[in-house]
């Protein structure tokens, strides 16, 4: 014999599905109220009036995305500031060291020094090749360009662009050159930099704030620096051939680059320091107004805790009683039904 549910049955059913799911969904709506404070509906909170709460979350949104590129912002500063310091450093140390070795005349000294400037010459590229996040910082708007590719390369080609000369003089001069060609002069700005001459432009920080953060390796500074360090290296093995009178001018002239090259890297230094400092006030001013709008919001959004818990509690007695409810109805036999 087969049983069938009569359509009473069947409503009962649906209704005790339709109940639990209404319960389980208001428990959902009361617990994230209770611990956000916030009120779930909006529109019921704010009675239908919601141009200002679109204008708050709007202010908002614009906010978090100013306050995201400050903080990007400093991160890529701080990076170049590490950078430069480091490239200084070299410059503070290599321009007196040169200059003393050529003062001196010591053949031994001199070789030593070149040595030195060659190592030196790398690690000044791989400062200028400074990477945050995959973006290279000193390539302008080719961010995703290494700037300067190898140093063994820029010492190659130099090598080429003094060949044949005679004179230390006319060496430091077609280094000079080399350097400090326009781009689409064929020196170093068209063969080794891989970047874009243009910067990157502004970034906007704040609310009418916008900050330039890049530079780009073509900066005179870098390029004196280089020109100094290319010149020392070239000590080592003198396209002229010359003796220790001759190493003695290379080294002389590299000291004197590197030495002006320290001195423009610390003014860049001051400039990039001077961007740090707007990019952190524009952050301060960012936080207090999200700060104050996040309240505001809060003010026009805000559920009462006492009600929210006491519904809360109604809620959750709700859903236990139908909880029983459905289990006692389930166990429910005819002769119980009869009775």
């Amino acid at each position: 014999m087969t049983t069938s549910a009569s359509i009473g049955d069947l409503s009962r059913s649906a209704q005790l599905r339709q109940s639990s799911s209404f319960l389980k969904s208001r428990l959902d709506v009361l617990s994230s109220e209770a611990a956000s404070g916030l009120k779930s509906d909006v529109a019921a909170a704010l009675d239908g009036q919601m141009d200002r709460i679109a204008h708050v979350q709007a202010r908002l949104t614009a906010l978090a995305a100013f306050q995201q590129n400050a903080a990007s912002a400093a991160v890529e500063l701080s990076s170049m500031q590490d950078a430069m310091a480091a490239m200084q450093a070299i410059a503070q140390d290599s321009g007196p060291a040169l200059l003393a070795a050529a003062g001196q005349g010591s053949p031994t000294d001199m070789d030593v020094r070149a040595a030195q400037a060659a190592g030196d010459l790398r690690s000044a590229v791989r400062l200028l090749n400074v990477e945050v996040g995959g973006r290279f910082l000193m390539a302008g708007a080719a961010i995703q360009t290494r700037p300067v590719a190898d140093a063994d390369r820029i010492m190659s080609d130099v090598r080429v662009a003094v060949a044949g000369l005679s004179t230390t003089a006319d060496i430091v001069a077609a280094v000079d050159g080399w350097f400090d060609t326009a781009p689409g002069g064929g020196g170093f700005a068209d063969i080794h930099y891989q970047g874009t001459v243009a910067g990157r432009g502004s970034v906007p920080v704040a609310p009418g704030t916008l900050l330039a953060t890049g530079r780009t390796a073509l900066d005179p500074a870098f390029g004196g620096l280089l020109k100094g360090l290319v010149l020392a290296a070239l000590a080592a093995d003198p396209p002229a051939g010359g003796g220790a009178a001759d190493k003695a001018q290379l080294l002389t002239a590299a000291g004197q680059r590197i030495a002006a090259a320290g001195d423009r890297l610390i003014s860049a230094q001051a400039e990039v320091g001077r961007t740090q400092e707007a990019a952190e006030k524009a952050s301060v001013r960012n936080a207090a107004e999200i700060t104050t709008l996040s309240l505001a919001r809060s003010d026009m959004l805000a559920a009462d805790p006492y009600e929210t818990a006491t519904a809360l509690t109604q809620t959750e007695a709700s859903l236990q009683t139908l909880y029983a409810l459905t289990a006692r109805l389930s166990r429910l036999t005819l002769t119980d039904y009869l009775r």
